[in-house]
């Protein structure tokens, strides 16, 4: 292709015979030139264009495909974190249903403990309420037989000698002793811990 310095200095050789006229040539090639450096011109400046434009396409087609690597990377490491997550939600749930567990069953052996407990305080408690009882109803037994032992009555083993009231005094008070001594055995044998525990029942 020509360019405009090329075609400004083209000459053409008179020629003797039948040639064309010079004025009307150069008239004619005039305006051409100008169109012509014109359209070198738009044309230089469309392909600087086309450069920056091809320069930009690829610019945009390298942003394209690291923007599709970062997007690529980025829902790996999304799914990645998910992952984590559900394994981690999965692991503190098994967690607290171990713990869970774990304070049933402690629950379950505390309460176990406590019923074992009581029942045994319930056992003891029976058992000093039956040696109550029974040293109870031995006072009462006494108290019957002075009662009866002090009536004034002359019985036939004492019929025909003399009443003494002093042996009947003694005697009354030997029986007081043995009574205010099985009152103190029976009193004695409740100690501070067994009254904690039947109050407890």
């Amino acid at each position: 292709m020509f360019t405009p310095q090329q075609i400004e200095e083209v000459s053409f050789k008179k020629a003797t015979f039948g040639g064309y006229d010079m004025q009307a040539v150069d008239e004619f090639l005039e305006p051409l030139t100008q169109d012509y450096i014109t359209l070198y011109k738009e044309n230089a400046l469309l392909k600087s264009k086309m450069r920056v434009l091809v320069g930009k396409l690829e610019e945009y087609r390298e942003n394209e495909t690291a923007m599709k690597d970062a997007m690529v990377n980025a829902q790996k490491t999304c799914d990645m974190m998910v992952r984590e997550a559900e394994s981690k939600c999965a692991q503190m749930l098994s967690d607290a249903n171990r713990a869970a567990a774990e304070n049933a069953r402690n629950a379950t052996n505390l309460i176990a403990e406590e019923k074992a407990r009581v029942d045994e305080a319930r056992r003891l408690a029976a058992s000093k309420i039956s040696e109550l009882q029974l040293q109870m109803s031995n006072c009462l037994e006494m108290l019957e037989r002075i009662k009866e032992e002090n009536r004034p009555t002359i019985s036939r083993h004492t019929r025909g000698r003399l009443f003494d009231p002093n042996a009947e005094k003694a005697k009354t008070g030997a029986l007081a002793d043995e009574i205010c001594h099985n009152l103190d055995a029976m009193m004695g044998s409740i100690d501070d811990s067994d009254m904690k525990i039947v109050s407890r029942k």
